[in-house]
């Protein structure tokens, strides 16, 4: 008789493929292994089997040299399961927390998904996200030491507690290690060798843990990228780009040139004398620049990460491994010199300082007899400093972060139990350059600036002062959990878990003192500095109901001082109904407890949020531009200006300032998932999972698209316009240039100039989707095991609830903000004899670019009827990665990857700014061990 699937020694078995989420080793099919005891993701029983009642995703460690990537953002960004709105490689060089890269689920950002590390938090990033989200930095992890990685596809704070909501990575690194082993790895595109990381590993570890005693190893690694700019990129930028909304004159040369312009008006803008001819645009005879070589696409990155770990016995029974871990990274974008500013433009900020709004600064123009200025009037100059480049401007991030923790497990009787403490650090610096409004408007109104000319460093630095913002974050923490049977029901023992888990944490960041008092034009910064205590405690149980039903239930209590308590419930049903069918499914509450820059002590944020449809200029400014583009013989220099100033309406960005709310509640979340595990036939197993979460009391500022479509109904003082008559008249202007009977205009609506916008629980998100798996293997006759697996994720629904609607907004699953419903993964592989084949198919659906704030984006854009088809939908994309390992040579591995095998083009998308295209990419990785 076949033997049911879910059987303790068949499990061990049949599940086991390449990559498997339901095994951790292979075993040989012919024997009949020894079961022990391990504790999966997601409960703090151990148990026998690795079915659980929530799905888990497993990457081992083949799986891990399979995908040839080195990092834990690349390896992560292997499953289908996770995605990413931050990468040190390639985040806005703007952006508060350059330098990092995190990892969200579900859509629901990166607090929402709780990374653990050997079952541990460790100290978020030192520069929070947006001002506000403290998330796990993954750069700072060594990929070399990863065992396996555990993906949670439910939520667990019932468990965990605090940023459960969405799901739990646990990424578990090496208990031990004999011998050592170096490898070193290299990457670069085809045809773009300015894309291209190297890197450098080497790990040794002595002891043997079961006759001496102890294992000590020490595993240490090195990552080098390459940054490059839109210069290097030139040639790679699709034709199609140049037809998407405020794209037409991407690469057009810069007005702002080492010689410069005078600029009287929109209409009437006049090169400098002496502008050498090579620079003279022969269509408008404006002296230019090109700016593109000095605009960073991305970062020269650097970094290293280091870990050591001792396992020892302490006793007969008590089982513990010290960690430390650490890691440092330099961040530097491709930056330009500085240049002159537009006097027309209005700049409005904030000082946090004295608790008030900055502006409309407007840049002084030249004064008649300023060096710069030839003419009989105050004029506008336009150029390029070229006396700040070469390293004085610049913008880097570097950050350190470290982990001491001793765990500690064993066993009192008939009962497991587990503690850890240790202590975490992390840390981050931003600095760069900005305009200083006292400095830069002496120097120009004063003379002092010698135009054309090297001028002293002084000068420069009273111009342009560096800036700073800086964060740390601590914590000290203990766990402890015991675990262990406390009765023998009929259909098997009932499991219990109890214990506890204290956190202390501090956190503080800060913009530099300049930035706050509001004495640099247009910066926004922050200033926040608290400590909070968590405390926390919990209970599990294991109960099997009958043979073949198994019912899991957890409950636990989190405080944080100055909140609310909160206790989050789980509960989970496993059911084998058949011998080759498991039914399972949860229900479970999640939450997460207001952080510090939400609720903590300080002088609150400010920021610029971008990129913003200004609802009422955004059609106007559209028309307006129609007629600049359409118009006969129009220059390339009216049409950037024309695309600026619709940028400006429709994609640009508005100052807020927002303000800890210490009265905040804790975000709550309610899931629910049901699922099943089939084995139709031996060695094949398909898995199916439905999940359904609803997360109430966001915290955040209301989106500043919502505020806007609410606009009639805001408070008196919530939204503040400003006068922009000069700068509509300029547009205007420009228009008539082309249009003369133009009548279109901004009827006196100025533009948004700033947004009180304080921290609130008002947000609500809908999400539900399925995930699949299927996995199996083949044999092939006198060649090998072909291993198949499928694993993939369907998204139903996600929709964002609309504050000035009082209602949800539309279904964004298979639209802009969501993205595609549809992304998978098919990997194989076949190992015969020393060479180890893997191929793996990727595929992400196609979706809309329609949203809450655009809901219907070609036709407001003014698409063009004939570009309205590549518009209206972006295409589906597949691409197939290929690799392939040999192992002939002793204590030698080579390996081979070619990703993007076919080269495939990237997925037109006329609403992205392009920034990257799709290369094919070659990497190679030598391994000795000895």
């Amino acid at each position: 008789m076949k033997k049911p699937l879910f059987k303790k020694s068949a499990i061990a078995i049949a599940l086991t493929v390449a990559f498997s989420q339901h095994a951790y080793a292979q075993q040989a099919a012919d024997t009949e292994p020894k079961l022990q005891r391990v504790e999966i993701t997601g409960s703090s029983i151990k148990r026998t089997d690795n079915e659980a009642a929530a799905s888990v995703q497993v990457l081992t460690r083949d799986d891990i040299e399979r995908t040839g990537k080195h990092t834990i953002l690349d390896l992560l960004r292997s499953s289908s399961a996770t995605s990413t709105n931050v990468s040190s490689a390639t985040a806005s060089s703007g952006s508060f927390a350059t330098g990092a890269s995190g990892i969200e689920m579900r859509n629901l950002g990166k607090v929402s998904t709780l990374i653990l590390v050997n079952g541990r938090r460790i100290a978020p990033y030192g520069l929070a996200d947006g001002a506000q989200e403290n998330f796990t930095n993954l750069d700072a992890i060594p990929t070399d030491a990863v065992e396996r990685i555990e993906i949670l596809k439910d939520g667990a704070s019932a468990i965990y507690g605090s940023d459960a909501i969405a799901g739990v990575i646990n990424i578990i690194l090496r208990k031990d290690y004999e011998g050592g082993k170096v490898t070193v790895n290299y990457e670069t595109a085809d045809g773009f060798q300015d894309n291209r990381n190297r890197s450098v590993s080497a790990i040794y570890g002595y002891g043997d843990i079961d006759k001496q005693g102890f294992n000590t190893y020490i595993t240490f690694e090195g990552y080098k990228r390459d940054g490059y700019s839109i210069g290097d990129m030139r040639g790679k930028y699709p034709d199609w780009y140049r037809k998407t909304p405020g794209h037409s004159t991407w690469d057009a040369k810069n007005t702002y040139s080492p010689t410069g312009n005078y600029f009287y008006n929109s209409a009437k803008i006049v090169a400098l004398p002496g502008c050498p001819a090579d620079q003279i645009d022969p269509a408008d005879k404006l002296c230019k620049f090109d700016l593109l070589p000095y605009t960073g696409l991305t970062t020269n990155n650097k970094r290293y990460a280091a870990m050591s770990n001792t396992h020892f016995k302490i006793g007969a029974n008590i089982d513990a491994n010290f960690e430390f871990t650490t890691a440092g990274a330099t961040n530097e974008y491709i930056v330009p010199p500085l240049a002159t500013f537009s006097t027309t433009s209005p700049n409005i900020w904030y000082n946090a300082i004295d608790g008030k709004m900055i502006g409309p600064f407007f840049y002084p123009k030249l004064p008649v007899g300023n060096n710069g200025n030839s003419t009989s009037q105050a004029i506008e100059l336009r150029a390029r400093l070229l006396d700040t480049g070469n390293g004085f401007n610049f913008n880097r991030t570097e950050s350190d972060q470290s982990r001491a923790m001793l765990d500690l497990s064993g066993t009192v009787g008939d009962y497991d139990w587990k503690s850890a403490a240790g202590y975490m650090t992390s840390s981050a610096s931003k600095a760069t350059r900005a305009t200083s409004m006292k400095g830069y408007n002496d120097a120009i109104v004063n003379n002092t600036y010698k135009f054309g000319q090297k001028n002293d460093t002084a000068l420069l630095e009273s111009m342009f002062p560096v800036r700073t913002t800086k964060g740390k974050s601590k914590i000290a923490f203990f766990d402890a959990t015991v675990s262990g049977a406390v009765a023998q029901l009929p259909a098997g023992p009932l499991s219990v878990a109890v214990g506890t888990d204290l956190r202390r944490e501090s956190y503080e960041m800060s913009s530099s003192d300049n930035v706050l008092r509001g004495d640099l034009v247009g910066i926004f910064g922050l200033q926040v500095k608290d400590t909070v205590s968590h405390y926390a405690v919990f209970t599990e149980a294991t109960v099997p109901v009958v043979k073949k039903l198994e019912l899991s239930a957890a409950l636990r209590a989190d405080k944080t001082s100055g909140t609310e308590a909160h206790v989050s419930p789980k509960v989970g049903l496993k059911f084998n109904a058949t011998e080759t069918l498991l039914l399972r499914g949860t229900a479970s509450g999640g939450f997460r407890a207001p952080n510090i820059v939400e609720a903590g002590n300080g002088l609150g944020r400010s920021a610029v949020s971008s990129p913003i449809n200004d609802l009422r200029r955004c059609p106007i400014a559209t028309e307006l531009n129609k007629l600049v583009q359409n118009g006969a013989n129009a220059t390339t220099t009216d049409k950037a200006q024309a695309n600026t100033f619709l940028s400006n309406e429709c994609k640009g960005s508005v100052p807020s300032f927002t303000k800890s709310n210490p009265d905040l509640k804790p975000e709550t979340s309610r899931s629910y998932t049901l699922g099943l595990v089939f084995e139709p036939v031996k060695n094949w197993t398909l898995a199916l999972d439905y999940y359904n979460i609803e997360r109430k009391n966001e915290i955040g500022t209301r989106d500043i698209g919502d505020v806007l479509k609410g606009e009639a109904t805001l408070p008196a003082g919530q939204l503040v316009r400003v006068d922009s008559t000069a700068t509509d008249n300029e547009f205007l202007t420009l228009v008539k240039k082309y249009a003369p009977s133009n009548t279109v205009n901004f009827q006196g609506i100025g533009q948004l100039g700033l947004i009180y916008n304080p921290y609130v629980n008002s947000g609500k998100t809908k999400a539900s989707g399925v995930d699949f798996d299927i996995a199996g293997r083949v044999k092939i006759p006198n060649v090998g095991d072909l291993r198949l697996k499928l694993e993939g994720n369907y998204a139903l629904n996600y929709q964002v609830f609309a504050v000035a609607d009082n209602a949800y907004g539309i279904n964004s699953a298979g639209n802009y903000d969501a993205k595609a419903r549809l992304n998978t993964k098919l990997r194989a592989s076949l190992k015969v004899g020393a060479f180890d084949h893997g191929t793996t198919v990727n595929y992400s659906g196609g979706y809309g670019l329609n949203s809450d704030d655009s809901l219907n984006y070609c036709a407001t854009s003014g698409v063009s009827a004939a570009n309205m088809p590549a518009c209206e939908r972006v295409r589906s994309l597949t691409t197939v990665d290929y690799n392939l390992a040999y192992s002939g040579i002793k204590n030698v591995k080579l390996a081979l990857y070619i990703n993007n095998l076919l080269n495939k083009d990237a997925q037109v998308n006329y609403r992205a700014t392009f920034t990257t295209p799709q290369f094919r990419t070659f990497a190679a990785s030598a391994s000795y061990t000895f």
